[in-house]
């Protein structure tokens, strides 16, 4: 019997995917089986795994992203519990032992995971978890709407949404519960969102045994516009297929939710303009977006920042 199947998506990440894989080996006092899914990478992922029994690798033939790459794990997990992990991430020892024990205590369906963020060489960037354990109660179960509330875009908020879940597979079988493949970023929190509205019981685990791999961190580096819009589109979608279930609060916190991405949205679209020297365009959909402007100035001086002291 096996206890829990790791996922991992890899695009491009030979340099990165065998200490993942190794970290997913590493698991103590469970028995753990890794599905590798490739999503039609340039490079020779396979080449870069070990040579286990425990390992599953599987290539797709067309590039998808995450939420098609791991929807293609998810059909060839066999554990008890399916457990995510980013391609250039790795775990501790005694997470899945851990994440699992507190499922089964509690009764839940999904449990996410808190972490610490670390650079490339896994060294720490902040020295402490990612949300504040005092801060989570693990004995309470999550609402959605607090969950929606936790994935509000703004400048203060730190997301749920990044939390990596472990999930009852029994409940992925009942419920037929997939990613959205229209999502190319967020797709973790929209799993989420969905798997609250089909009536699972998630909490949260305080322990950041999960370790979070930030690569880039300066002005250099964007997000597609694009995929923000693909978030919203999909949060207007859980919202028609959801509307009969859902209170007044959770609908204005979707509606909340939506003005923080379009601000990110618009404020991306700036910056790439500035990036590739379109000042024109820049100042256009500067005028248009104004809301946008406090964030084009924060990043633009955190870019300068961080070049300043010497890196990218």
């Amino acid at each position: 019997m096996t206890d829990a199947t790791v996922i991992i998506a890899a695009w491009n990440a030979a340099d990165t995917i065998g200490k993942s894989v190794s970290s997913a080996l590493a698991q103590q006092s469970v028995s753990a089986e890794i599905v590798v899914v490739d999503d039609a990478s340039d490079e020779d992922i396979a080449a870069r795994l070990p040579d286990r029994e425990e390992i599953t690798f599987h290539r797709l033939k067309e590039n998808g992203g995450p939420a098609v790459a791991r929807n293609a794990a998810l059909d060839l997990a066999k554990g008890d519990w399916v457990c995510v992990l980013d391609s250039d991430d790795t775990m501790l020892p005694d997470r899945l032992a851990g994440m699992i024990s507190m499922a089964e205590r509690f009764e839940a369906d999904v449990i996410l995971g808190n972490f610490l963020r670390v650079d490339g060489e896994g060294q720490p960037l902040d020295g402490v978890p990612f949300l504040p354990p005092e801060g989570i109660d693990p004995e309470q179960p999550v609402t959605l709407e607090e969950y929606v509330a936790d994935n509000l875009v703004s400048r203060t908020s730190r997301s749920a949404g990044y939390l990596k879940p472990l999930i009852r597979r029994a409940f992925l079988v009942r419920t037929g519960l997939r990613y959205d493949p229209t999502l190319r970023n967020g797709e973790d929190c929209h799993l989420i969102f969905d798997a609250l509205a089909m009536g699972a019981k998630v909490h949260i685990r305080s322990e950041a045994d999960y370790l979070y791999t930030v690569r880039e961190g300066s002005v250099s580096y964007r997000i597609n516009p694009d995929h923000f819009e693909a978030l919203i589109k999909a949060d207007r979608a859980f919202v028609g297929r959801n509307e009969g279930r859902l209170g007044a609060q959770a609908i204005d916190l979707f509606r909340r939710r939506e003005t923080g991405l379009r601000n990110m949205m618009d404020s991306e679209r700036v910056l790439q303009a500035l990036k590739s020297k379109r000042l024109p365009e820049a100042i256009r959909l500067a005028g248009q977006h104004p809301a946008a402007l406090p964030r084009v100035a924060r990043q633009i001086a955190e870019g300068l920042g961080k070049r300043l002291r010497g890196g990218k």
